[in-house]
């Protein structure tokens, strides 16, 4: 028999709704119960036993590992807020959740210093080291954008899946949506056939997004000029400086105790990345943007460079306030970003609704 956690996502979600941290939301309570039986199941004794040269979980009673989950919707719906549930009452120490983006990055340095026995495939042996630390897997915002991570990370999943790993994932996108109108599509259509056959889909997508609608308006009362938000932040009159990302000199138009203003020319249209933006966010308490362009297809690249620092921010829980040249909803009017900013939209309302810090006195 498998013993009942000590506390279940039920338990967690009904002591947020009665602390005033969420509200009562039917269709999040509507997939509760699953999230309850993936954390009961998870809690069945395993062993380690070798298979085929590989390392796997092999559970004592019954013959296969939990049946995961994999919750869509669109953004704001609570889907990450309910896997965190799940993560947090699950009774097991091997367990890991984790964004789309550091998790390729570690893909790739796994398979560049990877070096396999003699006859093993090298995302089979990849898979087994990860489940060595992992037997529930929480993957934040699936995504995939190139043919390039769509195959790499289906074969993965595929072989995590026979390694006893159970996927518990959100994403704004049903399964049969990943990918949709990708180059070579077909050629990922068997990996969604694995994934629907191993996780329990359920569907948010007619909840309140309330990321738009929060406990509180959010509002900061009469608008401020960024060289007031900046004074108020940081006691200072804003001035440039040059600051370094990394290996990267850069100008802002102002930063003083934690607080940096770039404009959007600086900090997305010149040839920065994820290194150089988790860098700043080492640093920053709060981050002023502006001068933000209409995001044709034409700024293609620095609007996915945008999209990464939204995202990183986000991650960080790092206030941000930006000065664009059309509101939030419509900055984005063309090229890849187009088809999945409506999260970004999502996040970046969030960042701005933040409470700024406040200068000690």
């Amino acid at each position: 028999m498998s013993r009942m956690p000590t506390i279940t996502p039920t338990d967690l979600f009904s002591a947020r709704v009665q602390a005033g941290t969420l509200r009562d939301d039917v269709d999040q309570v509507a997939v509760l119960p699953q999230l309850d039986l993936l954390a009961e199941r998870m809690n069945q004794p395993v062993e380690r036993v070798e298979k085929r040269g590989l390392q796997i979980w092999r559970p004592l009673e019954g013959k296969k590992s939990p049946r995961g989950l994999y919750l869509h919707g669109p953004v704001g719906r609570g889907k990450s807020m309910l896997m965190q549930l799940l993560f947090d009452a699950a009774a097991v120490s091997a367990k890991r959740r984790v964004h789309f983006h550091p998790f390729m990055e570690e893909l790739h340095q796994r398979m560049h210093r990877c070096n396999p026995p003699r006859g093993i495939d090298m995302l089979d042996y990849i898979a087994s080291e990860l489940s060595q630390e992992t037997r529930l897997l929480c993957f934040d915002e699936f995504f995939v954008t190139n043919i390039g991570d769509a195959m790499l990370l289906g074969r993965l999943l595929e072989s995590l899946f026979k390694c006893g790993v159970t996927l518990c994932a959100t994403s704004n996108w049903a399964p049969e949506n990943l990918f949709q109108g990708g180059y070579n599509r077909l050629s990922f259509i068997p990996f969604l056939k694995i994934l629907q056959q191993n996780v329990t889909i359920l569907d948010l997508a007619h909840g309140v997004d309330w990321r738009r609608n929060p406990l509180t308006d959010g509002s900061e009362g009469e608008l401020q000029t960024f060289d007031q938000i900046f004074e108020s932040c940081t006691a200072e009159q804003p001035t440039p400086r040059v600051i370094r990302l990394k290996k990267e000199e850069m100008t802002a138009v102002a930063a003083a105790n934690g607080c940096y203003w770039f404009d959007f020319a600086e900090l997305c249209q010149r040839s920065l990345g994820r290194t150089e933006y988790l860098d700043l966010c080492s640093k920053a308490q709060v981050v002023l943007l502006s001068d933000i362009p209409v995001l044709t297809e034409e700024l293609s690249d620095p609007a996915l460079r945008m999209v990464v620092l939204i995202d990183l921010l986000y991650e960080h829980g790092i206030p941000m306030r930006i000065d664009a040249a059309a509101p939030v909803d419509e900055l984005c009017t063309g090229g890849p970003v187009s088809f999945t900013y409506q999260r970004t939209a999502s996040r970046l309302y969030e960042l701005m609704r933040k409470p700024l810090p406040e200068v000690a006195a």
